[in-house]
């Protein structure tokens, strides 16, 4: 992030000072690393389709046969055993339990980040850039218009006036009304959801939420956005909206109510900088139920805040919240590893008021992830970074992991890092960094963790800062059993470097080829383990000045596979796109930002374990 006299923010501050619930096995086969969208066993078929996630058996009696039917990934038809169409859906309607039935209903059978029901939350961030644009992206995967309702605070906004069809890119963006107030079958729509006050630039059309700061800032209690949808959709929000004309970006796939937990371990996004004093982890949990009840068992002492009681180190507390209700703990002392146990679903963010990475090199930017609960993690993870954001100046970003069991025994393949742990126990936090790719995984399904992979501050890889490209970011890493066979997603059409980060499993047959509809198969796919488990591949879709590449460019996108992958976006600025911070009409400049988020996923049951806040 950067102040508006151009200089890097805090340089000053430097210079001065699958498919089966309850936990069942991966139902690729073994060695395949498959997870969501495939029928349960070992050996089992894979279900490709579009965007979507999880084997649904169409017999509601739970009955199978030796060749039932069952749904599509994006949950559009009827599928045999040997993946043939058997029956097409009505636009309004899509796969489930008992045939073609209401196209929400058919998400809300399909843990994962397709559904109709969505909360988003306006991050808490340093002075500098609060009360910035705030906004979401939602793509229809549905094959009829989709309808949008946003509330927050149990006011309605109605969607027509804040959300806008983008078209172009770079200083040639502009924005449509939604025709007849709905998003069209294979558009994106941009709802601004918020801005109040900030010297940032400004939201392109008048947001929904002017009225104060959408954000809770430092630990209390406050409101989130919530967003549904007629029929399914994937959505993601990003703060600030703008590229690199508004610094401290971060973004983050949204996961729908339908894949919240009751159980999760904290995470934040990196240790606090030692570079911006004000700059906090921080953590927000919502509710999407009256009278929910919250238990946290923090591993550091929890500082009161504005309605919010503090607790000592290791010390149970309990919270109420209500529905669409944030609970925010913003302070120093990391609350990362913290058990968390609620008596309905919540959902959980992890997030920082600006980080360095490393906590004393520049520059400072914004940052949250929406994090899944503890049956939803996975023993295995596959680790590949970013492309560098220079040729030939190789990157070693960091990487971190939390503990939900004691005794979780760490294997690596090809080669065990340079600090990486050879063990976890129940919310231990290790931290290295690596350039991969390489392949962690525990000793079985009941010993999850969590991992993260995390983008440097522009001035490691260019300490000049004159083409100070990327900025402090981290993301989810998505565990192989939650991969899917689809994805639709969207890039930000105001970052010039659009680079997407692709892993494949390996299945019975060998590897699929994955299709990208603006480049066709994409090529490049290199060995990652000595197992033969795993490939991965990067391809740009932007570079320099907005330079489509590889006949691609930024916006919505689908890429399909008929074998599971997973798919990561990351997106950063380049001097080449001219400009000066905080001076329109120079250019558009696009230095010191970077966002990432991972373009969907399964969010099924992969495990039965449970931390539980009070140890037994």
């Amino acid at each position: 992030m950067r102040t508006r006299t151009g200089l890097f923010l805090f340089l000053a501050f430097a210079a001065a000072a699958a498919c089966s619930a309850g936990g069942g096995e991966s139902s690729f086969p073994p060695g395949s690393g498959g997870g969501g969208g495939a029928k349960g066993g070992a050996g089992g078929t894979f279900n490709p389709g579009g965007s979507g996630g999880s084997y649904i058996d169409l017999d509601a009696s739970g009955d199978s046969s030796s060749c039932d039917q069952h749904c599509s990934n994006d949950l559009h038809s009827i599928l045999d055993c040997n993946n043939v169409v058997v029956k097409k859906c009505p636009d309004d309607q899509g796969c489930g339990k008992g045939g073609c039935v209401p196209a929400c209903d058919a998400a809300k059978a399909n843990k994962s980040t397709i559904g109709c029901d969505y909360y988003s939350v306006d991050p808490d961030i340093i002075s500098e850039g609060a009360g910035a644009c705030f906004a979401a992206y939602i793509a229809n995967t549905w094959s009829s218009p989709v309808k949008l309702t946003l509330e927050r605070g149990g006011q309605t906004y109605d969607a027509a006036n804040f959300a806008r069809v983008p078209s172009g890119s770079g200083k040639n963006l502009s924005y449509a009304p939604l025709p007849n107030g709905e998003i069209p079958p294979g558009e994106v729509a941009i709802l601004f959801l918020a801005r109040f006050g900030s010297t940032l630039v400004d939201c392109p059309v008048p947001p929904a939420y002017t009225v104060g700061d959408g954000a809770i800032h430092g630990t209390g209690r406050g409101s989130a956005f919530h967003i549904t949808s007629s029929a399914p959709v994937v959505a993601y929000d990003i703060f600030p909206y703008g590229g690199g004309q508004v610094a401290a970006t971060s973004a983050t796939l949204l996961l729908p109510t339908t894949a919240w937990g009751t159980n999760y371990i904290a995470v934040d996004a990196f240790r606090k900088s030692q570079l911006v004093p004000q700059a906090q982890p921080s953590i927000d949990i919502v509710a999407s139920e009256d009278g929910t009840t919250v238990t946290i068992s923090p591993v550091v002492a929890i500082k009161a805040g504005a309605n919010v009681e503090g607790t000592g180190a290791g010390v149970p507390k309990e919270y109420t919240l209500n529905k669409g209700e944030i609970l925010q703990f913003t302070q120093d002392q990391e609350l990362i590893g913290s058990p968390i146990q609620s008596d309905k679903p919540i959902a959980l963010w992890g997030a920082a008021t600006c980080l360095n990475i490393d906590v004393g090199s520049a520059a400072c930017d914004s940052a949250h992830q929406q994090i899944p609960p503890v049956n939803a993690l996975g023993h295995e993870y596959v680790a590949v970074r970013y492309r560098n954001r220079f040729d030939n100046k190789e990157e070693s970003p960091p990487w971190r992991m939390v503990g939900a069991v004691d005794g979780t025994v760490l294997t690596y393949d090809p080669a065990q890092p340079s600090g990486a742990p050879s063990s976890l126990d129940t919310s231990q936090v290790a931290e290295f960094r690596a350039p991969g790719p390489f392949v962690v995984k525990s000793q079985d399904k009941d010993h999850p963790f969590y991992m993260s992979a995390h983008m440097t501050g522009c001035q490691e890889v260019d300490p000049t800062t004159a083409d100070c490209r990327g900025d402090p970011e981290f993301v989810n890493v998505i565990p192989p059993q939650q991969y899917l066979a689809s994805y639709v997603f969207f890039t930000d059409p105001t970052y010039p470097e659009t680079n997407l980060v692709l892993v494949r499993s390996k299945t019975k047959d060998g590897f699929k080829e994955v299709n990208l509809d603006c480049a066709g198969d994409v090529q490049g796919w290199q060995s990652l383990d000595g197992a033969g488990s795993y490939e991965y591949t990067r391809i740009d879709l932007v570079r320099g000045n907005f330079q489509g590449q590889n006949g691609c460019d930024n916006g919505r996108h689908e890429i399909k596979s008929d074998g599971p992958f997973g798919l990561t976006v990351w997106g950063w600025g380049s001097a080449a796109t001219g400009g000066q911070f905080g001076m329109p009409g120079s250019g558009f400049y696009s230095l010191a930002v970077s966002y990432a988020y991972p373009a969907g996923a399964s969010v099924e049951p992969i495990n039965t374990v449970v931390v539980p806040p009070v140890p037994k």
